[in-house]
């Protein structure tokens, strides 16, 4: 079939790849945002806030922010039970001046996350060298710190790392462990250095993101509650500000607005379906064209096979598959040219710079497979849907003839 007409054949394979991948583009960049792998593997059992403080009832000159003062993450958050862990941490894209003890004078700017304990056990990180500050290390504000191999070669060059003493703002801290370096898509994951929150002084005036991470999803619902029950005790016992903790929310939805604003759910939506409608409609549209013109020089044959007792949902079953299989092509070079703009566009797309990498592990991956097996099977049915309908209706004479298709 794909041999009688080579060119139109070319041409809807390109028309459906090019298709396939602005819809793929888009499945892809989400799926890279929202898969649990490490070191961020679970994700989907990860819960986040936000939270909105004023004072009394006042409305004016209040904003939501998602850096929780520890104030009031130690009074009436830090001992939730239903959560499996809770962790919290400082942008771990604050810049510090970094430098060696052997050269002092040399500092280099570098992110710093600031952490606890349970980080390691919410993230998985893969150790080169050493292992994370402990616990106890961190109960003791003791001024240890784990970098990445980036930041190691950067530092040292090809010397060893480990157990050395770096300058973090002109503090000393031992190096007790080294990973590999980590995507800047894993937002909570990603930084140069970490330290435990509690060997910097003043920690307890600072804000922290809270990362509340579930036994199972189920549990969401309970988390939620309980958190409800924290801010009503918060604003039973402080008379002078009211606390409204926002959330908490899942990964996906906590990334749907990074301008600390409430999440617009229900818009997102919409906006996805239009999107993803447009991308669908349009294609399907132009390549109905293509599918009617290969069905019009096939209608002798269409009336021969009904002639012998071929019945209609078999014609009509032939001809989806047929254009399946065209589909099926250009769903492959799709996905595999949507893989090429999202590494291409990822500074646009995901917000990395273009010196950021992106793992393997995000961009293949068994939904995404899935997902362009959905697409290929949509666009089938919307472009050669009607085409086949018609084609599986025309009378036995009308075939012989040519007519009415």
């Amino acid at each position: 079939m794909l041999k009688q007409n080579k060119f139109i054949s070319i041409i809807s394979i390109a028309g459906t790849s090019l298709a396939i991948m602005m819809i793929m583009v888009l499945i892809v960049s989400e799926s890279i945002k929202n898969v649990s792998i490490a070191p961020e593997p679970n994700r989907e059992r990860t819960m986040y806030m936000r939270y909105e403080i004023k004072k009394g009832k006042e409305t004016k000159n209040t904003n939501i922010n998602s850096a929780i003062s520890y104030e009031i993450y130690k009074g009436y958050l830090s001992d939730l039970k239903e959560p499996e862990l809770v962790s919290i941490q400082s942008n771990g894209w604050d810049k510090s001046q970094i430098s060696t003890s052997e050269n002092q004078m040399d500092r280099k700017a570098m992110n710093v996350k600031s952490t606890d304990a349970n980080f390691w056990k919410i993230m998985s990180l893969s150790f080169i060298e050493g292992s994370p500050f402990s616990e106890e290390d961190f109960k003791s504000g003791l001024k240890k710190t784990v970098i990445t191999e980036r930041t190691a070669k950067e530092l040292y060059g090809n010397q060893r790392a480990l157990g050395k003493t770096i300058n973090i703002d002109f503090k000393p801290y031992i190096i007790v462990g080294i990973v590999k370096d980590i995507s800047p898509i894993f937002k909570f994951a990603y930084t140069d250095i970490y330290i435990p929150y509690t060997s910097k002084g003043g920690f307890e005036k600072n804000g922290f993101e809270i990362l509340l991470l579930a036994k199972n999803k189920k549990d969401f619902e309970a988390i939620s509650e309980e958190i409800r029950t924290a801010e009503r005790k918060f604003n039973v016992t402080d008379s002078e500000w009211n606390l409204t903790l926002l959330g908490p929310y899942n990964h996906s939805i906590y990334l749907l607005n990074t301008n600390n604003n409430e999440p617009d759910i229900k818009g997102n939506a919409r906006k996805n379906i239009f999107i993803f409608s447009i991308l669908l409609l349009i294609p399907a549209i132009n390549l109905s064209s293509f599918s009617l013109s290969r069905i019009r020089k096939r209608t002798e044959e269409i009336g021969v096979r009904k002639a012998f007792g071929a019945k209609r949902y078999v014609i009509l079953f032939q001809v989806l598959y047929e254009n399946f299989i065209t589909s099926l092509i250009g769903g492959i070079i799709g996905l595999i040219l949507s893989y090429i703009i999202v590494i291409w566009l990822k500074q646009w797309l995901l917000g990395i710079d273009t010196d950021g990498t992106l793992p393997l592990e995000t961009l293949v991956s068994l939904p995404i497979f899935f997902a362009v097996f959905i697409v290929c099977i949509l666009l089938n049915l919307l472009s050669a849907g009607i085409p086949a309908y018609k084609a599986s209706k025309i009378k036995i004479v009308d075939s012989l003839n040519r007519n009415n298709l």
